[in-house]
């Protein structure tokens, strides 16, 4: 397979209108140096921001609609970025301080059809420039692009990168699929790291987790399932979908059935 492009991009989260005015007005955006910050802002690969909107903005919610040329990344304490806040508590917190162009308009506004909460997505600027939908714009590995694209040819909506909560941990679903009767957690397993020992151990006690959330079901796929099986994995997905009572299509909201069934053409075969 063809090298990956490098992530040289960051889609970041407007948590209010505050967040958004400092963004267009004066160009920059924060980032506490206290939280999970992207790798491309500690490194200073960031090359483009880009930002997503919560539901509190009305009717750009669940979507992203501008990006910006990053100019530079500084660390600074809160009393410098906002000289007129009264001293308190929290002056002396540093953050990453990301300064940027104008925001621009993207080709088309890339929305979240299931209304995602979301706080970080590194991504390329191609990807960013192209992207159909939120889901269209994860770069997390060459395996799962491959997947997604075939499960946009089958008319099978996912969301990439879900977050997961369970009684003992949190997890990233590589796709989650909603279904009438349950919910399928799809991983996409590259093989070097995947058939470590320690990796099959948490792999399987992941499994585990996610198997005693009510109605969540995993499935697993190696680097072979997804090069040269890729029609078995698709059957797969779709029998397990059609066993939970069809998938959930967000955009219309509805649920259908996805293959074939007792001699029956599935709605979307």
């Amino acid at each position: 397979m063809s090298k990956r492009p490098l992530n040289d991009t960051l889609v970041a989260l407007f948590k209010d209108k505050t967040d958004f005015l400092l963004a267009r007005d004066e160009g920059w955006y924060r980032i506490p140096t206290s939280s999970r910050v992207p790798a491309m802002v500690e490194d200073g690969s960031l090359r483009y921001i880009s930002f997503y909107f919560k539901k509190s903005f009305g009717e750009w919610k669940y979507s992203i609609r501008h990006v910006a040329v990053v100019t530079s990344i500084n660390v600074m304490r809160r009393r410098f970025l906002f000289p007129d806040e009264t001293l308190n508590s929290k002056s002396d917190k540093t953050y990453y301080k990301i300064s940027f162009g104008p925001l621009e308009a993207l080709p088309k506004p890339i929305i979240s059809h299931r209304g995602r909460q979301l706080l970080f997505i590194p991504t390329t600027f191609d990807k960013l420039q192209h992207a159909d939908e939120i889901n269209d714009i994860f770069a997390d590995s060459p395996l799962e692009d491959r997947l997604w694209a075939e499960l946009k040819r089958h008319n099978l909506p996912a969301e990439r990168q879900f977050f997961l909560q369970t009684n003992e941990q949190n997890w990233i679903c590589d796709f989650a699929f909603f279904c009438k009767n349950g919910n399928i957690n799809v991983e996409c397993d590259g093989d070097e790291y995947h058939m470590k020992p320690e990796q099959v151990i948490y792999d399987k006690n992941r499994n585990n987790q996610i198997s005693a959330v009510a109605n969540w079901a995993p499935l697993r796929f190696t680097t072979k399932h997804l090069m040269n099986e890729m029609d078995n994995t698709i059957r797969t997905i779709k029998r397990k979908i059609d066993k939970f009572g069809g998938l959930h299509y967000a955009q219309e909201d509805t649920f259908r059935y996805v293959s074939k069934q007792d001699g029956q053409l599935g709605l979307f075969e």
